[in-house]
């Protein structure tokens, strides 16, 4: 059970003051939490009764200081033995009031960048460095404190992203407006951020901007998910390629494989190994949330990895990877180089896929995460039991897999209109 006291130390600072301290003691572990204030002699104490004596001429002021401090530190480690054992160190941290000095929103935002990079993960640190760019420039390059990101500021934030526009490396297309996602991911960043700055006791949660009743509250915006029809994915599986550069042949290769293994992610499929395949099957474990599986391998697929046969040789394919793209690496296990490498060959993937897309004659986006929506929109079509997806797509709740597969669900309401209006 925890102890909690005043205690006053027996030996004088540098300035030659005593500082008086809450002393919390659990299983014979003491932890000490300065409350600031000192007395000018050992004299003005009254161990016995644990306060300031009368003659100290701020006595009882100081006094009812102390027995607020000793309050909230007898709730607080009352509080979280209630929940379990803890520590004294635990009652301590979690008393330890927000550091006075001034902290600005891009120290944290940096360092936040930084860890993003160091633990590989390329596509967070480029897209959310971009985001925070934005906000940078309309707040004096991060220059602001915790308490200046107001309820206030961020609706004025909200305005000048709705008058923002994309970048696009695209010379003579026209520039286009932020959508209401992107505009929702620039909030969300703020708030990570926010959330570490008040985690690490440097932000207090009582000017906290974001949540409900009249603060900022943050809602995903419903996003369309549309697949390739049956006729749009034969017209690609037979479309003539001969003539045209080895990416468009790649491309449709990856895409297909994707959609062939059960919506495969276009990082998993970048990485799949000749000996990922045994007895027929393939097996491997999905990058996103690490969980392991099998599945059949479709004839179709095998023809198209024949193609790739003869990059088996050890000297050609160090990695033994079936697709080329990554194959210049020096080593796979650099996640930062890795993940940037995928990156960039994923943008040359869509960019000939979008070409592909014109030659079909369709105008519909079939970047390489299309490949997923279009595997799920015929599961949808087929009427595959969502147990059944739940497993081949590895999701770890089937309720998951129901929310997914509903964008793809219209039969219902396509029955529904052709009830109304049949007279």
């Amino acid at each position: 059970m925890a102890t909690v006291r005043v205690y006053i130390r027996k030996r004088a600072a540098k300035d030659g003051k005593y500082p008086i301290s809450i002393c919390i003691t659990i299983n014979r572990r003491q932890e000490y939490i300065l409350t600031g204030q000192k007395l000018d002699s050992l004299d003005q104490w009254d161990e016995k009764n644990q306060r300031v004596k009368k003659s100290h001429p701020n006595a009882t002021r100081l006094n009812n200081f102390l027995l607020n401090e000793l309050a909230k530190a007898n709730d607080k480690a009352l509080e979280m033995e209630a929940k379990g054992q803890v520590s004294a160190k635990e009652v301590k941290t979690s008393l330890k009031p927000v550091e006075e000095t001034k902290v600005y929103f891009c120290q944290i935002a940096d360092r936040y960048l930084e860890e993003q990079k160091l633990c590989g993960n390329y596509e967070a640190h480029k897209t959310d460095w971009g985001r925070l760019k934005r906000f940078y420039e309309f707040t004096s390059w991060g220059k602001i404190t915790f308490p200046e990101i107001t309820v206030d500021l961020l609706h004025r934030y909200l305005v000048h992203l709705k008058q923002a526009k994309k970048f696009s490396y695209k010379k003579d297309a026209p520039p286009k407006p932020l959508s209401e996602r992107t505009i929702t991911n620039h909030l969300i960043i703020i708030r990570t951020i926010y959330n570490r700055a008040i985690t690490a006791k440097l932000a207090s949660k009582d000017e906290y901007p974001f949540g409900a009743a009249g603060k900022i509250a943050i809602k995903f915006p419903q996003s369309s998910k549309m697949g390739l029809n049956e006729d749009e994915i034969r017209a690609i599986e037979e479309l003539d390629l001969s003539d045209q550069k080895p990416i468009y042949n790649d491309a449709r290769n990856v895409w297909l494989t994707e959609f062939y293994f059960a919506g495969m992610r276009v990082t998993d499929c970048l990485l799949l190994k000749w000996t990922d395949f045994q007895n027929g099957r393939l097996y491997y474990q999905m990058s996103k949330n690490g969980e392991h599986g099998s599945v059949k391998v479709p004839e179709k697929a095998i023809r198209i990895m024949e193609q790739y046969r003869h990059h088996c040789s050890a000297s050609y394919n160090k990695h033994n990877l079936i697709f080329p793209f990554l194959q210049e690496l020096v080593s796979l296990d650099d996640r930062y180089h890795l993940r940037r490498k995928i990156a960039h060959s994923v943008s040359r993937l869509n960019n000939a896929m979008e070409k592909i897309m014109v030659m079909i004659g369709s105008t519909k986006n079939a970047s390489q995460h299309k490949a997923r929506h279009s595997f799920a929109q015929r599961a949808e079509e087929r009427e595959i039991h969502p147990k059944v997806l739940q497993k081949m797509y590895r999701h770890e709740s089937v309720i998951t897999t129901m929310k997914y597969q509903s964008n793809f669900s219209f039969k219902k309401a396509d029955d529904a209109i052709d009830a109304v209006l049949d007279f």
